[in-house]
């Protein structure tokens, strides 16, 4: 089954699978490659053929099966645009189309959900006719999947991002990382990781250093004598991992840039692009100033530096401060124009518990 975001998932998948089997994998026949070219955008048939079938042969194959798949944007992409066809082609089919793709167990499973839709309506004198036909409906059923369908303006979306005006995807919280995949090849080949933007490239290395920290060996350079490093050579651990990190990928890396009358920890930006500059201020969680770092000091940073986003990395080292700041977070959604490009993100240093320590304090509480 697909997990389509909706309590209907179930029976659209059924609804879905028979539309996929109807339309192009009935027939062993005929080429696969051949149906869902009209399926596809017509730069995506082009470039990734081999993928264009595959991710038809995925949607047909976890439509069917009973675990739980999560679509890609690939995946999102092909199945939105497979419902807007089958929609004309119910519009021209009429009656046809629900005689073709819709056979007995499939009708009793929607009749199931037409009596639960009608429970949930509270209301006896809703058509039931009408909740019916949602399910006859490729283009209700397309509605009712999609949250959003930004794949649709990804190239004024991608183009707003390279004259570096990436107004529409920022005031929506679009992620155009996620879309990578689907962008035409010569575009991706741009970029020597699958992040679009340098802030993608900076949250998968905040993911990569909490990854170190939690598995690896990273958690004991942030502590000394059983106590906290100083925010002073937490910098330096920054800049040393991100110096490696970010080695190849033609970002360079500023230390303590003046901007006006302060200075923000780091300042980073594409070799190539240096118009896409992002800035990164470090605060452990039990600084007095973690409030006015990012309402005062982050802000004017960006007010005046021109760069178009920024990072607010704070660092916890117990679980008060933990606490401390999931509340901060939750209570700081942007309120003017420069918090809303300020990304918040946590850098949990939290001292964990040895294995041996782990077991002998279960056996306590066993006991």
């Amino acid at each position: 089954m697909i997990n389509l975001n909706t309590p209907r998932s179930i029976v659209y998948c059924k609804i879905i699978h028979n539309y996929l089997e109807g339309e192009i994998f009935g027939d062993p026949e005929i080429d696969i490659g051949d149906m869902i070219e009209d399926y596809m955008p017509k730069y995506l048939f082009r470039e990734q053929y081999q993928k264009c079938l595959e991710v038809f042969k995925d949607l047909y194959a976890w439509t069917s099966d009973e675990f739980w798949h999560e679509l890609t944007a690939f995946h999102e992409v092909a199945l939105y645009y497979f419902l807007m066809e089958m929609q004309n082609l119910k519009n021209d089919m009429k009656e046809d189309f629900k005689k073709v793709f819709y056979d007995k167990e499939l009708i009793d499973t929607i009749q199931k959900y037409v009596e639960i839709d009608k429970k949930e309506m509270d209301d006896d004198d809703f058509p039931i006719d009408i909740l019916e036909g949602y399910y006859y409906n490729p283009s209700y059923i397309c509605e009712d999947i999609y949250d959003d369908i930004d794949f649709i303006e990804l190239p004024y979306l991608y183009n707003e991002q390279k004259a570096n005006m990436p107004i529409i995807a920022k005031t929506m919280g679009i992620n155009l990382d996620y879309y990578f995949e689907i962008l035409p090849i010569d575009i991706q080949k741009q970029f020597k990781s699958n992040h679009i933007t340098l802030t993608g490239e900076i949250s998968e290395l905040f993911s990569y250093l909490q990854q170190r920290i939690n598995s690896g060996s990273l958690a004991e350079l942030f502590w000394e004598n059983k106590q906290p490093v100083t925010e002073k050579k937490i910098h330096v651990i920054i800049e040393n991992i991100m110096d490696a990190y970010f080695i190849g990928k033609e970002v360079d890396i500023s230390r303590e840039v003046l901007v006006k009358n302060g200075q923000v920890d780091f300042k980073l930006f594409r070799s190539n692009k240096k118009d896409e500059k992002i800035l990164i201020e470090v605060k452990k969680a039990s600084s007095s100033y973690l409030k006015a770092g990012y309402e005062n000091q982050l802000c004017d940073y960006i007010r005046y530096s021109g760069c178009k986003n920024a990072f607010y990395l704070i660092i916890c080292f117990t679980d008060k401060e933990y606490k401390t700041v999931n509340d901060f977070i939750h209570n700081h959604i942007y309120t003017d124009n420069f918090q809303m490009y300020i990304n918040i993100a946590i850098l949990d240093a939290r001292k964990k518990a040895s294995p041996s320590k782990a077991k002998k304090d279960n056996q306590k509480i066993t006991l």
